[in-house]
């Protein structure tokens, strides 16, 4: 999982906000620890690597939490290089910048240069359990298109386990108050105490929106104040499918009060040995498992399975009851925190990128995933483009990647002719299979052959061939003419100066 930290020192966050929840918040109270979050962002261009975006500035919302901190949504501040901190009522923007945050679940602390300029103000309080459904909200926050506070006030209206952003999944509460940009980590409050922060809102409906519960939030607090870094939620990592199929049923030997969901394709490595296909899983921690895969959570309210190996500490195992050909057995299953798929996170703020001789070569990546538009999608489908098929493969050795042309091939006479499409995937370099970027440069600098051949798409789509010679002589120039300022990122730059 991904994480960034910037700052010194660590606190138990998550414990203050709990002995701080005993004491719940009167209204002036929530309106002076609601702050307003200025931030100036350029994103990476996932398609030219070696660009920024133009600086954007948007804002959001935040809440003083301790010591000088604020609690706010990752998206607000991913990628800002200038953050200000404007509190209640004030015309001050106070310096800030970021010390903690995962884009996964989409939180983040920031830390204020003068902490002191807010002293007074009082951490808002964490609920201590999930509000029940249909309990009033208040959500408070600075949407766009004024400066003062705004407060909205809806229901609960579902609480389930669910998707939030790349691979993670969590707790999120659905609520029926108007939520517009801007709002983006402010508070959701029942009877004075934060349910959640806001962190999404659905397009395609009016007045939906979602808060991260305060429970995800202390996971959070708590993950990264252990060690100094966010590890994320625990997870078993097993392609699962319903028990509901009556034939599926008598082939697997369940008998009518046998529940869970089926095992399909095992992915983590250290469950090999534990879990088979076929295999159902019908208990998790001593908590049946229905034929759907839900659990009950609280009165009224059933979720995925899986939330019960996320409420587990980043490392631990849970128990689990399955059924293997009618007979029933209990296991002990690890649990990770990373996923094994080939298609991994950004290891740093900018992408990795290679350039040679006017071919861009980049790995892909979940943020490069995200930003392919849906149309295009539609077109990797087509003519069995080869990027469509592996984006959900996973990796036979830890360093395993899927390495793409980037870019359409940067115009020269050393490329002539050649139409290589972005997103071909290559897959040899003078027949050498590529197994990631890092492995395909050092083939191009051992190789001694006249010639160097790029296969892309498993020979689908057409090869290119490069003399390295010429490819020396006209690097240089291929740069400047394209104002890129270097052959690859930083992080390659041990192996290609």
């Amino acid at each position: 999982m991904k994480s960034i930290r910037f700052g010194l020192g660590l606190l138990s966050l998550a414990a203050v906000a709990i002995s701080a929840s005993a004491v719940r918040a009167d209204e002036g109270e929530i309106r002076r620890s609601v702050v307003k979050i200025f931030a100036s962002k350029s994103p990476p261009n996932m398609f030219r690597p070696w660009e920024v975006s133009p600086p954007k500035q948007i804002t959001g919302t935040g809440i003083v939490f301790q010591d000088g901190r604020i609690l706010t949504n990752a998206h607000v501040v991913e990628f800002a290089h200038q953050i200000y901190v404007q509190p209640y009522e004030s015309s001050e923007k106070l310096d800030a910048e970021v010390e903690f945050s995962s884009s996964d679940i989409d939180l983040a602390t920031l830390r204020l240069d003068n902490p002191e300029a807010i002293a007074e103000l009082k951490p808002l309080p964490l609920a201590d359990a999930l509000p029940p459904l249909q309990a009033k909200v208040n959500v408070y926050g600075y949407p766009t298109g004024g400066d003062t506070l705004s407060v909205t006030e809806g229901v609960v209206s579902r609480i389930e386990f669910g998707p939030y952003y790349y691979d993670a999944a969590a707790l999120r509460i659905q609520v029926d108050a108007a939520i517009n940009p801007g709002n983006s980590g402010g508070p959701g409050l029942v009877d004075g105490e934060v349910a959640g922060l806001v962190f999404s809102r659905l397009d395609e409906a009016e007045n939906i929106g979602y808060l991260i519960p305060a429970e995800v939030i202390r996971h959070f607090l708590d993950d990264w104040t252990e060690d100094g870094k966010y590890d994320g939620f625990p997870v078993l990592d097993v392609n699962l499918a319903t028990a509901e199929n009556p034939t599926l049923r008598r082939y697997l030997k369940l008998d009518r009060d046998m529940t869970g969901m089926v095992t399909l394709r095992v992915n983590q490595h250290s469950l090999k040995g534990t879990l088979q296909r076929w295999d159902v899983i019908a208990e998790c921690n001593g908590i049946a498992i229905d034929n759907l895969g839900m659990v009950p959570l609280t009165e009224g309210v059933r979720v995925s399975w899986r939330y019960l190996t996320t409420k587990q500490k980043p490392g631990s195992t849970v128990r689990l009851a399955i059924y293997r050909r009618g007979e029933r057995l209990e296991v002990e299953a690890p649990t990770v925190t990373e996923s094994n798929r080939l298609v991994q996170r950004m290891a740093d703020e900018r992408p990795t990128y290679f350039i040679y001789g006017g071919l861009v070569f980049s790995p892909v990546t979940l943020e490069m995933e995200l930003s392919i538009a849906r149309k295009f999608y539609a077109f990797l489908g087509s003519g069995s483009r080869l990027l469509a098929k592996r984006l959900r493969d996973y990796r036979e050795q830890p360093d395993d990647e899927i390495v793409v042309l980037t870019c359409p091939i940067l115009p020269h006479k050393l490329t002539k002719g050649y139409g290589v499409l972005p997103l071909s995937v290559v897959t040899h370099v003078n027949d050498m299979p590529v197994r990631n970027l890092r492995q395909m440069i050092q083939a191009i600098k051992d190789n001694t052959e006249e010639f160097i051949v790029f296969r892309f798409e498993e020979e689908m789509d057409e090869s290119v061939v490069l003399d390295p010679k010429l490819v020396a002589q006209y690097q240089n120039g291929i740069l400047r003419n394209n104002n890129i300022p270097a052959p690859c990122s930083e992080d390659l730059r041990d192996l290609w100066p």
